[in-house]
């Protein structure tokens, strides 16, 4: 295997296991500090893996996390137009892997899961954040599949069962 993808994969061992947190979290920014810290990690993954799409829309993601972690607590991240902003960066993100040919039809994987992890991380009820989040992370599933990412497809696997775990601890624990 090249190095640099055994290092990708390696990378990817990492996020996997700092990625269970995400979803199964009870409060709101700490799902927005455990994306973040997933989605450097996942950069450098997709960067050393050739999913050049899947690389800018994490970096993407690093700034959304960034200003939605702020929301309600700073008056420059609590305007709505940061949802308009992040939706529109992040449909045109797989653009360029498009018209350049890197990447195939499958572009368009991360970029709609991308959306719908815009509107999930920008939900006040982490319940909410797990339901949408749920379905972001099947499409990028499917990504990680059409690039052999294995590590990623490993963790968006375990995302999923986060998003299920975290959904049936909160149903436990709110029950009378």
């Amino acid at each position: 295997m090249d190095p640099l993808k055994l290092i990708g994969e390696g990378i990817g061992l990492i996020a996997i296991i700092e990625g269970f947190m995400i979803y199964y979290s009870s409060t709101r920014e700490r799902i927005l500090l455990f994306k973040f810290i997933s989605d450097a990690l996942w950069f450098f993954n997709l960067v050393l893996l050739g999913g050049y799409t899947g690389a800018l829309l994490n970096l993407i993601a690093m700034g959304r996390e960034t200003v939605f972690y702020f929301r309600d607590k700073k008056k420059w991240a609590s305007t709505p137009l940061w949802l308009a902003v992040f939706l529109f960066i992040t449909a045109a993100s797989p653009v360029f892997s498009l018209i350049s040919g890197r990447e195939g039809w499958y572009a368009l994987f991360p970029a709609a899961g991308s959306m719908l992890g815009v509107i999930a991380f920008y939900q006040k009820k982490p319940a909410a954040t797990r339901a949408v989040g749920f379905f972001s992370q099947a499409l990028w599933l499917i990504y990680a599949c059409f690039i052999r990412n294995y590590s990623s497809a490993v963790c968006n696997a375990v995302l999923l069962a986060s998003a299920v775990a975290g959904t049936v601890r909160a149903g436990v624990k709110n029950k009378p």
